[in-house]
C-alpha cells in the first residue's frame, strides 16, 4: 500500500491552477484618460516669436557672409590693380632712365644742329 500513497499526486493537488487575467483594451468608465494638453495662446505666441527670431538671425548671418565675400572680392581686385600699376610704373621708370642717357641726349642735340656751349651750362648740386 505504500505505493498507492504517491507524493507526486499530493503535490499536484496542492498547486492551484493559474489562469491569466485579461487586461481590458479600453479603460473602464471610472478611470481618467490623460490627453495631451494643447499649447496655450502664450506658448503659441512664444514659439512664433522664437521662430521669427531664428529666421531673422539666419537671414542676417547669410547677408553678412555675402557682404564679406563681396568686400573680399573688391579687396582682391584692388590689390591686383595696385600690382599692375606698380609694374607699369617700374617699366616707365626704366624707360625714362634709358631715354635720358647722356649719349642719347647728346646724339639728338647733334642731329638737330645744337652744340655744346659751356657758358650756357649750369651745374646743379644737391
Amino acid at each position: 500500500m505504500a505505493l498507492e500513497n504517491n507524493l507526486a499526486q499530493n503535490i499536484s493537488e496542492q498547486i492551484p491552477s493559474y489562469v491569466p487575467q485579461q487586461t481590458p483594451d479600453k479603460p473602464a468608465g471610472g478611470t481618467k484618460v490623460h490627453k495631451k494638453k494643447k499649447p496655450f495662446l502664450f506658448e503659441k505666441t512664444l514659439m512664433i516669436i522664437a521662430g521669427a527670431i531664428i529666421f531673422l538671425l539666419i537671414f542676417a548671418v547669410i547677408s553678412f557672409e555675402v557682404k564679406i565675400a563681396s568686400t573680399n572680392r573688391a579687396v582682391q581686385d584692388t590689390s591686383r590693380e595696385i600690382a599692375e600699376a606698380t609694374i607699369i610704373n617700374k617699366n616707365l621708370e626704366q624707360e625714362v632712365q634709358e631715354l635720358s642717357r647722356y649719349d642719347r641726349v647728346y646724339a639728338i642735340a647733334k642731329a638737330h644742329g645744337l652744340e655744346m656751349n659751356e657758358e650756357n651750362v649750369r651745374n646743379v648740386t644737391k
